[in-house]
């Protein structure tokens, strides 16, 4: 099922690539602290491109020495000090961008203005650059930057606090009109550790257990690294209540923190069922919803794959005129799960990007789009839909622009009662 070639180029570059992707991040942001500090030293004084060299050899020097030897703890400021500093160079990679753009856009209509003049044609000697009233590069450089410098200030405080809890109501044509509809809460990409508090963690349970859930499903990432203390978070997360319990997954990170080690954190601290490549039926009034719950699986750190055997396995083994729910924390499988006739498919992973711009008709460019087309929000192919969870907690850094972290409330009911 699988539709590359495990040989050819592409797939090997693509290997290769994200698998020295940090590397090369760290890299990147280096390079971009180099030239956002050279073009603010230009303001003031001319540098040649000596001075970037330098200037770029010096700040990757300290980057690569301070992850090394980086610090977990954050009891004081000075513990504070290098994520606020990893906040501040994670922002130049942005601003660095907006400046080569910048450059680029004068340059661009300096040269068409040229072509367009009489000048050009040799009829005279071009006076001076083209100018847009009272703005030039450099103005509309710093306006850039201080736009960024602030937006990305807002996103690393009031942005990354921001909770969203977004209704969704799926009619199945397997959902008996004479059943209610099932409330379903999702929580996913939790991340318990040195980016969750125990007081964060808290709130968010209350606001689950707040929207009366009759089923939880947390899709994956519960855990973020094997650092994370699990036995001060799972108690705290063994408060929710729903009606016909809690079913979890576990996602990438839940390996990376080890996956016996989370799933028996969870079976000792909770009352929760634990899914991996297994099945569990909830028995409701009038039908019986049946769940299959997906290890990770992922070509890498951000990808995942289009097809597990595990998955054919699994629905085989469920009855055919009953409602189904996959939940897996990867959406890339929502294909071979709509081929198959599955009704819901929950996933989390991506994050919704973290970062996201607005684009038109609701929908928002991120950076999630680079590894799955599967994004955030509300996907369907035939009869069968996915939702991916935009996630409670945070990876890498403490930023949320246009994507709040999220609590999904999905309505299962029958097509008639949609209607």
């Amino acid at each position: 099922m699988q539709c590359n070639n495990p040989n050819s180029l592409r797939v090997r570059f693509e290997t290769w690539f994200f698998h020295n992707f940090f590397f090369f991040l760290l890299l990147w942001v280096s390079v971009a602290e180099a030239v956002v500090g050279w073009w603010i030293l230009q303001q003031w004084r001319s540098s040649g491109a000596a001075a970037l060299l330098v200037l770029a050899l010096a700040v990757t020097l300290f980057n690569f020495w301070l992850v090394r030897h980086r610090r977990n703890t954050q009891r004081n400021l000075v513990d504070r000090l290098p994520q606020i500093y990893h906040a501040a160079a994670f922002t130049c990679l942005f601003c660095a961008g907006f400046l080569c753009l910048n450059s680029l856009a004068w340059q661009g209509s300096g040269a068409i203005h040229a072509l367009l003049t009489a000048e050009a044609r040799g009829m005279a000697t071009a006076k001076r650059p083209l100018r847009a009233g009272p703005l030039d590069e450099r103005r509309t450089g710093w306006m850039g930057l201080c736009g960024i410098v602030a937006l990305f200030t807002y996103g690393y405080t009031i942005g990354q606090r921001q909770l969203r809890v977004r209704h969704v109501r799926v009619p199945c044509p397997r959902w008996p009109s004479v059943a209610e509809p099932l409330r379903i809460v999702q929580l996913s990409d939790i991340h318990v550790g040195t980016n969750m508090t125990p007081a964060e963690l808290e709130r968010f349970v209350d606001k689950a257990n707040s929207l009366r859930p009759d089923l939880v499903c947390i899709t994956g990432d519960i855990a973020d690294n094997a650092r994370s203390d699990l036995d001060t978070f799972f108690p705290i997360l063994a408060r929710l209540r729903a009606r016909y319990g809690v079913v979890a997954i576990l996602g990438n990170h839940d390996h990376y923190a080890g996956a016996d080690r989370v799933t028996q954190g969870l079976r000792r601290h909770t009352n929760f069922v634990v899914l991996r490549d297994a099945t569990f039926t909830v028995a409701l009034p009038h039908t019986r919803l049946h769940i299959i719950g997906l290890d990770d699986r992922g070509l890498d750190w951000a990808r995942g794959v289009p097809y597990v055997p595990q998955l054919d396995a699994l629905w085989h083994r469920l009855p055919p005129h009953e409602p189904q729910l996959v939940l897996c924390h990867r959406p890339d499988l929502f294909p071979q799960a709509a081929r198959l006739g599955v009704d819901l498919m929950l996933s989390g992973h991506t994050h919704g990007g973290q970062i996201a711009l607005p684009w038109f008709q609701g929908q928002h460019l991120s950076l999630a789009q680079l590894i799955t087309r599967f994004d955030r929000g509300l996907f369907q192919q035939g009869c069968s839909t996915l939702y991916v969870n935009c996630g409670l907690g945070v990876t890498g850094q403490r930023i949320r622009l246009w994507t709040p972290r999220e609590i999904s409330v999905i309505e299962l009911c029958s097509v008639v009662r949609q209607a």
